[in-house]
């Protein structure tokens, strides 16, 4: 609590003293938001299995883009281009750790960012999306009975991850009346400051409460109808203004688009405000191989994206949304996993 006083007392101080230059006001007051961002990219070398490397990114971003590396191994042979698909990492702030998923495979890596170590844990079940929450490391696991595939009514489960071994504990589950799919492959997740974790799959969102532990179901898009209003939500996370945001893709009688939504955390069954239009920008996202995070910070938004046309190929975004301006650049690999430090 003294802390958090002593860097009010800051703010207030730098606010206060910057209205004759408001230009410097602004440099100093983001400089707290240059913490940078983890990334992890896989290679096929020449001579060797793939490779992958966890690596920071700076900021403020430039492109084109400054990667520190931070450590690189090389994996077993069994790991292709395409084994690890979207939003399986997750980054502990409090021990410097992340963590990332490959569901394929069955494996989920620890890295340990202080020591530089890496450990190595072999996972069961249909788990996906996981989520820091106060040092604990949530998930949400669609019915193992379908191999990760809902059928109606859905059935879910919200665990916590072992960070030793990668053992899961079921938490309490959950039914609803399925309209869209849900499924592991599709899940994105975000969280609040009032114990709230958030899961989304195409148009249901499942909201935990891990003071209570309990769970409740959501269907954004009530009159959904896989011809005549088909939309899908992914790239889940929470805005600095307690709304949630998200990629959401449409395909529907008002026609076709793929935006950047934010959802009135008040009222979810609400039409959601687009705060960036992809299309209209000319960007294509692959909805399978991606990853997203947001910082609050700088109210930015970013987004790996395996390339559409050229899949041996990764495309990196930066959505200033105060601005409604991107930065944008392509890498000859699949770039995955990104996580914002602050």
């Amino acid at each position: 609590m003294k802390s958090n006083f002593f860097i009010s007392l800051i703010t207030s101080f730098i606010l206060l003293s910057c209205n004759s230059d408001e230009v410097v006001c602004e440099e100093t007051i983001n400089s707290s938001c240059d913490n940078g961002l983890l990334i992890m990219r896989s290679e096929a070398l020449t001579g060797a299995d793939q490779t992958f490397f966890l690596d920071s990114i700076q900021k403020p971003v430039n492109t084109p883009l400054v990667f520190d590396n931070i450590q690189n191994e090389v994996q077993a042979s069994f790991f292709g281009p395409f084994t690890r698909p979207s939003n399986y990492d997750a980054y502990n702030p409090i021990n410097n750790t992340y963590f990332i998923e490959f569901p394929v495979e069955q494996r989920l890596f620890k890295y340990d960012i202080t020591t530089q170590t890496r450990s190595e844990f072999i996972i069961s079940g249909f788990y996906s999306a996981p989520i820091f929450y106060n040092g604990t490391l949530y998930a949400l696991e669609v019915d193992f009975s379908n191999f990760g595939y809902a059928t109606n009514p859905a059935v879910y489960e919200i665990k916590t991850i072992d960070q030793n071994n990668g053992s899961v504990t079921s938490l309490t589950s959950g039914t609803f009346p399925l309209i869209s799919s849900f499924n592991w492959e599709s899940m994105s997740s975000a969280k609040d400051n009032n114990g709230n974790l958030y899961f989304v799959s195409n148009t249901n969102l499942i909201t935990y409460n891990v003071n209570t532990n309990t769970a409740t179901h959501t269907e954004l898009v009530p009159t959904f109808d896989p011809f005549n209003n088909f939309q899908r939500y992914y790239g889940l996370e929470l805005r600095n203004n307690g709304n949630l945001i998200a990629i959401r893709y449409r395909d529907n009688t008002f026609g076709e688009g793929l935006e950047l939504v934010e959802l009135d955390i008040n009222n979810l069954t609400s039409a959601p405000t687009v705060i960036f239009d992809f299309t209209a920008n000319g960007i294509e996202l692959n909805n399978e191989y991606y990853s997203t995070t947001y910082d609050s910070c700088d109210d930015k938004y970013y987004i790996t994206s395996r390339d559409i046309n050229n899949t041996s190929t990764s495309n990196f975004y930066e959505i200033d949304i105060t601005n409604t301006t991107f930065k944008t650049e392509n890498f000859p690999y699949y770039i995955m996993g990104i996580e914002t430090k602050n």
